[in-house]
């Protein structure tokens, strides 16, 4: 069975279980990507400590102006956004018609500005 057709919460015992490989957990992020289940698998991704799917995912989350996933990516990679991957991703939300992901990169992009004369 696909982990796709399992129930939430099954998906979630799985990559909470410390038996989980990290290439079993790996295949089930790649199901889950497969299936449309982004956010969920960079979770996985995550616990397989598979960084260049992780990667791709942050990419893909740009290309398709989707902010939710790439800040959930960001987050799992422990690595900021850079100004002009947010304007990327921005100019891609506002060409796919996401009006909110555009707003909340464009708000980030303002964030980073008023912390970039900031002394750390």
């Amino acid at each position: 069975m696909p982990i796709s057709a399992l129930k939430w919460k099954d998906r979630r015992a799985l990559a909470e279980s410390p038996k989980a490989t990290p290439e079993a957990l790996a295949q089930a992020g790649r199901e889950l990507a497969d299936a449309g289940h982004l956010v969920e698998a960079a979770n996985f991704f995550h616990r397989a400590a598979d960084r260049p799917a992780l990667e791709r995912l942050r990419i893909q989350a740009v290309e398709e102006g989707d902010f939710f996933l790439h800040a959930q990516v960001c987050r799992l990679l422990e690595r900021k956004p850079d100004r002009g991957e947010l304007s990327r991703l921005a100019g891609q939300a506002r060409e796919s018609g996401f009006s909110a992901y555009e707003a909340k990169a464009a708000a980030a992009l303002a964030a980073l500005d008023g912390s970039a004369g900031q002394n750390p």
